[in-house]
């Protein structure tokens, strides 16, 4: 006759083979720490983020110190405005803390702000395109509607089905342009970083 196993013992022989690995989980933890202090930096752009690391202790700083590093890099991202610009080039002091040689990092800050800034433009500038492209078809359906309804009715064009996903087409290209870049930016402040 087989044996019945309580859910519990179904639960022991599936978690055998997982044993918590305190220093794994010790190293997770410290990371999140160094995430933490960056959100500490973005609450008070005064801190010191060099002498906070020393606060900690030096068998856990390097882990705190990388965690804060990903943290960094995961904000350093294409902006959807020039209030995210500024949040992106408020990283450069927190970067600055971080790496043990900085000299090169304000050159790769100049060059990926110069880009971003050229990115939020070639937005702005491939939105009023399309719009000024879909003025004369959005007239006409206004002139069409005022005919049908004896109303004036005042249509945008982002509620186009044909200008969205032209407008959403066109806006994922040049994305993917700028991702390249910012992703090539990461690489570079990645090879500042040392361990």
């Amino acid at each position: 006759m087989a044996e019945i196993k309580s859910a519990l013992e179904l639960a022991l022989e599936r978690t055998a083979d997982v044993k918590s690995d305190k220093a794994s989980l010790t190293a997770h933890d410290n990371k999140q720490k160094g995430r933490k202090l960056l959100s500490e930096y973005f609450d008070d752009p005064t801190i010191n983020l060099k002498k906070r690391l020393k606060d900690f202790d030096r068998e856990h700083r390097p882990q705190i110190r990388r965690g804060l590093f990903d943290a960094l890099l995961g904000n350093l991202t294409l902006p959807s405005d020039e209030n995210h610009l500024t949040r992106i080039q408020a990283l450069q002091p927190a970067f600055e803390a971080v790496l043990d040689d900085s000299r090169h990092l304000p050159a790769v800050f100049d060059q990926i702000t110069s880009i971003l800034q050229q990115y939020i433009r070639d937005r702005k500038q491939l939105v009023d395109q399309l719009r000024q492209q879909f003025e004369g078809k959005i007239r006409q359906r206004e002139q069409e509607l005022a005919r049908q309804t004896g109303q004036q009715i005042r249509l945008d064009p982002a509620q186009d089905p044909e200008f969205s996903k032209t407008l959403q087409h066109h806006m994922t290209q040049l994305t993917t342009q700028y991702q390249q870049v910012v992703d090539q930016a990461r690489e570079q402040i990645e090879g500042l970083y040392k361990a």
